[in-house]
């Protein structure tokens, strides 16, 4: 994973592990929690913000996506 920050300063954002592989296994992850009692309110923010990323037609994008999200919503700019 070092290399992703670099990638990601330069305007790579070749996806890794896509965000909707990443909803289904933290679908998994939260319907066990749900079945075992344990809370996962972290989790549970994550899923929203990958939900939101998919919804905004990023699903095929890697987790790197959250960066240029929360560059969008803050007017932030990656790289150069």
């Amino acid at each position: 994973m070092p290399h992703i920050v670099p990638m990601m300063m330069e305007n790579n954002f070749k996806p890794g592990f896509k965000i909707n592989l990443q909803i289904k296994d933290l679908n998994n992850a939260l319907d066990t929690a749900h079945e075992v009692g344990a809370p996962l309110p972290l989790t549970a923010q994550v899923m929203e913000r990958f939900q939101t990323l998919h919804a905004d037609n990023c699903g095929g994008d890697d987790h790197s996506a959250l960066a240029k999200y929360y560059a969008k919503i803050s007017g932030a700019v990656i790289g150069d």
